[in-house]
């Protein structure tokens, strides 16, 4: 009922264009969005505010419904892709126990073929233990390529804060009331390492144009205020700058540290699985018992998936419906925002003529 009435106010504001101003007007203040908004109008008009400053109350209006809308488009998105993640890891959850069921149930009910099943989960397992090894080595590989390159890159950082530390140096000797002949040789020495730096040059330019218009233009208070200024915050701005990479490094060492330990215990998992296989096709009579148990471990897994599953889908579908709804209240609001601009555009004295007479 609530989306038909929204859609019936949308047909009747478009269809408003063909009837007079009063009428069209009449029709916007029936809404209550559209009263409230009338109703500043109003407050604007009795106030003898410029025509330019309605417009702009009602293009904040405007942007208020788009930015509305678009946080609503960002959140469903995200309910969208939350709902989509969760759905496709249960629906691969629900083929994973049933995959089980039947790998199980045919192990159970075919125990002659128990042995060959056995020995091609051992060749599937002395690739996994294969697997494994190349990955640990390329890993390891990355990890210390990663390590490598954070050490260059926290260098070259460190080469900037000191000459950045010299810089700052020299001005505090300047503004101390050192003459700049006095420090030139050592003015040289720093606008040259500055200046020939690569790895910083964007964020250093402006202290570097800043300490060549000072050699150029002599030294003064204001323009030592502003270069300690400058310096300050490049210096900050690149202990930042090291300590974000300083904390990128920390979380990949830890990664690696944790992922090295896991691909362990799985390299240690493969092998004692590779043991138990070749023990299995001995006891090819405890097959049967060992797979009756897992069919029915993954059967109760499935029910549980399913009505997971289920209680999602019903879920997203609340806010599926939730989200069209409200799209289409602002659409509709929109469409009165847009009516009542095209109003006091055109027809301004007749506007003005009935927001005066409301009440």
């Amino acid at each position: 009922m609530q989306k038909l009435a929204i859609l019936t106010l949308v047909v009747a504001i478009a269809a408003s264009k063909f009837v007079d101003t009063h009428a069209s007007l009449a029709q916007i203040d029936s809404d209550p969005f559209g009263n409230v908004v009338l109703s500043a109008i109003k407050a604007h008009i009795q106030a003898q505010t410029p025509a330019n400053e309605v417009n702009m109350l009602l293009n904040g209006v405007a942007a208020g419904l788009q930015q509305d809308q678009n946080d609503h488009d960002h959140a469903f998105e995200l309910d969208t892709t939350t709902n989509n993640r969760i759905v496709e890891d249960l629906e691969k959850e629900i083929l994973y126990h049933q995959n089980q069921i039947s790998s199980n149930t045919q192990l159970r009910d075919d125990t002659i073929e128990a042995l060959a099943v056995s020995e091609e989960d051992i060749r599937v397992t002395i690739q996994d233990i294969a697997t494994n090894e190349q990955t640990y080595a390329r890993e390891e590989a990355t990890r210390n390529q990663q390590h490598e390159t954070f050490v260059a890159k926290v260098a070259a950082i460190d080469d900037v804060i000191d000459a950045i530390d010299e810089a700052a140096k020299l001005i505090q000797h300047l503004s101390l009331g050192a003459s700049f002949v006095q420090v030139k040789s050592k003015y040289d020495t720093i606008h040259k390492r500055l200046t020939d730096n690569t790895s910083h040059s964007q964020l250093l330019q402006p202290v570097v144009a800043a300490l060549t218009e000072l050699a150029t233009h002599g030294v003064n208070q204001k323009a030592l205020t502003k270069i300690a200024q400058l310096l300050s915050e490049i210096r900050q701005q690149l202990v930042q700058e090291k300590a974000a990479k300083t904390d990128v490094e920390e979380r990949q060492a830890a990664h690696w540290a944790e992922f090295s330990v896991h691909l362990s215990n799985e390299h240690t998992r493969l092998v004692e699985r590779k043991a138990q296989l070749e023990v299995q096709i001995q006891e090819q009579k405890d097959t049967i018992e060992d797979a009756q148990s897992w069919i029915e471990f993954h059967t109760l897994e499935l029910e549980n998936s399913e009505e997971r599953l289920a209680g999602q889908q019903a879920w997203y579908a609340v806010q599926s419906e939730i989200y069209e709804t409200q799209t289409a209240e602002r659409a509709a609001q929109n469409e009165i925002v847009d009516r009542l601009q095209e109003h006091i555009s055109e027809k301004l004295s007749t506007t003005a003529q009935f927001i005066s007479k409301r009440n």
